[in-house]
């Protein structure tokens, strides 16, 4: 069976660099690899998953996924989806859908400054870790 060495979801960026700084500042992202038509990031500490940030005018996107993305979006699992909505607002992208309980999880849904929908949630066990690290 052959090894995967990494996963990188790439996004087609408007542009580059406002991408870049969204995904710093709203989920701590940091860059990894950078080229002028490719920005790579990963979660600091994180070598295995990658988001892929290149320029959507690129020659090296391929041909089949030019154009508009449908049907895909991407999830970040926080400990704080609030404080991502806020961090997002404050960034002046869209609120697709603001912070709401559901069970034992809350959620949330933003809109990246190229169009990518991003599903925020906080799963219980991640909302006990935070309260723990809070109160210790």
């Amino acid at each position: 069976m052959p090894f995967t060495h990494r996963i990188r979801f790439n996004i087609l960026a408007k542009d580059l660099m406002e991408s870049v700084r969204f995904y710093e500042r709203v989920f701590g992202m940091v860059e990894t690899e950078g080229h002028s038509w490719l920005k790579v990031l990963a979660l600091p500490g994180e070598s295995r998953v990658e988001l892929g940030l290149i320029d959507e005018v690129s020659e090296f996107v391929p041909r089949g996924a030019r154009g508009i993305v449908e049907g895909a979006y991407i999830t970040f699992i926080v400990e704080d989806v609030v404080a991502v909505v806020q961090a997002a607002h404050a960034a002046g992208v869209e609120i697709v859908e603001d912070a709401r309980g559901e069970g034992r999880l809350v959620r949330a849904v933003i809109r990246d400054p190229n169009g990518i929908i991003i599903d925020l949630f906080t799963p219980e066990a991640a909302r006990h870790v935070a309260s723990r690290e809070l109160v210790g």
